[in-house]
């Protein structure tokens, strides 16, 4: 306790005594304030009034260093006239208290934040030009909570520490997109306008920003603006425009405005390659019931430089147009010249030999030998296209014979079984392929079964995009396979032209 006292005797008495002395240097004839007054004034003579008060007196040189020992005892060194503060001495016990209690503090923290696990080094909380750091300490923090609490299946919580990452660090683009991405079910005004932040403050990643926006809005039925987005990226994107392309014309398709396409033909017309403009020109003429004046422009065979979108669209327009003769011959010269990805010559075949009465050849080639999660995917696109109770039964037990592995693809492969099945109401097979799912998952995932109890009993004016946010590992191909089966283009927009 003495030593404790002691101790606030000297913070105080480092101003109050100092302040005293000062006074007592500016007003000379006033008596001095801190020796006896009955001692002789005189140096080595006169006691100290200040440090009688003091546990242990001899401490009240850190105050003043004019008190010395002598055979009689403490003593000041000094005479009366002469005594002064020491203003200096207490500055420098106070700055060095103040670096004392700075690094001890920051000491604490640090070792509080880093048992915590914030990642950051105890000079970003000792150096204030390096604050800022702490912002992103606490966004990478939550960042990694989030990853802990989807790795725990607990989403909501991730989406809480995914937002105050975003928050503490605006530049942090994985979480600002995995926030919308996974907000997008519950919040999709507070995902869309995350998806419009990535866009304007990440340049440098508005393709993967842009094809997780077109998703987004696709999914959720926002199809007019998904539109106004495929058709800027059109003109923005040289490299991905066929994808962009195929997106405009599937989503225009359903909304019932052409704006977009005749928007590039009119206004943008030079900023398109020829080929892509003669794609726009072309649907715009499929769509105004003039399909068959393209035949012969769609009967020949495109030069290697027009790329491979204007291949599948020759075929697919054929198809469409109630020509799967010249669709099936043109889809052969193209096979047999390899201008077409594997992916899209097997759908593009599918999709021609059941508009030519021809569902059997699926069915054998099912019914013999085994399936990849990718080819499952894309026999799915077709059957919804084309329901098919047989090849989707024969899909069914050849997927089981198959014993995919559960990885990633196979829950998308088995995400599009499932919609398959619910499309063509075969619901043992749909109900199969929700508890492969939720085995893969290793969830209950409720959302399954409000994704089987709409395929079960649609809801009267209940919109495929009612569930497909609860589906996001579907494919964009069977997201706009969903669309073409359920949500019925405008009467505007349709092709009335039947096969031959």
């Amino acid at each position: 306790m003495g030593w404790l006292t002691d101790a606030f005797r000297f913070w105080w008495g480092l101003l109050y005594w100092n302040v005293r002395k000062s006074l007592f240097r500016l007003r000379p004839r006033s008596r001095c304030p801190c020796q006896n007054p009955s001692d002789s004034g005189r140096a080595l003579e006169t006691g100290c009034d200040a440090a009688n008060l003091w546990h242990d007196p001899a401490r009240f040189r850190r105050v003043c260093p004019l008190l010395v020992d002598t055979p009689d005892g403490l003593r000041c060194s000094v005479d009366a006239r002469d005594v002064r503060p020491f203003w200096l001495r207490a500055a420098s016990y106070t700055a060095g208290a103040a670096v004392a209690l700075y690094v001890t503090g920051v000491l604490g923290l640090f070792v509080g934040l880093r048992v915590v696990g914030y990642p950051l080094s105890p000079l970003t909380l000792a150096w204030p030009p390096r604050w800022g750091e702490l912002r992103l300490a606490r966004s990478a923090f939550f960042a990694a909570k989030a990853q802990r609490a989807l790795d725990a299946h607990e989403v909501n919580e991730a989406i809480l520490s995914l937002d105050i990452a975003f928050r503490n660090n605006p530049r942090n683009y994985d979480a600002g997109l995995r926030l919308a991405q996974l907000s997008s079910v519950g919040q999709p005004d507070f995902a869309d306008q995350i998806f419009a932040i990535l866009m304007r403050d990440h340049p440098d990643r508005r393709t993967a920003t842009a094809e997780a926006w077109f998703r987004f809005l696709v999914v959720h039925g926002f199809l007019a603006r998904a539109g106004e987005l495929a058709a800027a990226r059109v003109l923005e994107e040289p490299a991905q425009r066929p994808a962009w392309l195929h997106g405009l014309f599937s989503v225009t398709q359903h909304t019932g405005n052409d704006q977009p396409l005749r928007d590039l033909v009119a206004k943008h017309a030079a900023g398109l390659a020829p080929i892509d403009l003669a794609l726009v020109n072309s649907e715009l003429m499929v769509r105004q019931g003039e399909g068959l004046r393209l035949l012969p422009g769609l009967t020949q065979e495109l030069p290697a430089g027009a790329g491979t979108y204007g291949a599948f669209y020759q075929v697919s327009r054929l198809t469409r147009l109630g020509r799967p003769e010249e669709a099936l011959a043109m889809l052969n010269r193209y096979a047999a010249a390899r201008r077409l990805p594997e992916a899209d010559d097997f759908l593009l075949r599918l999709d021609v030999l059941a508009v030519l009465g021809h569902p059997e050849v699926l069915r054998t080639r099912l019914g013999q030998g085994v399936v990849n999660a990718r080819e499952v995917e894309l026999v799915c696109v077709h059957l919804v296209r084309h329901p098919d109770a047989g090849a989707l039964a024969a899909l069914a037990a050849c997927v089981d014979r198959s014993h995919l592995p559960a990885e990633p693809a196979t829950y998308a492969a088995c995400t599009a079984l499932l919609c398959a099945a619910g499309a063509g109401g075969d619901f043992d097979p749909m109900h199969a392929a929700a508890m492969r799912l939720k085995e893969i998952s290793g969830a209950r995932m409720v959302r399954l079964d409000a994704v089987e109890a709409f395929f079960r009993r649609r809801p009267d004016n209940a919109g495929i995009n009612t569930i497909l946010p609860m589906l996001p590992a579907l494919s964009l191909e069977m997201v706009y396979a969903l669309y073409d089966r359920f949500d019925e283009p405008p009467p505007a927009a349709a092709v009335t032209v039947r096969p031959r």
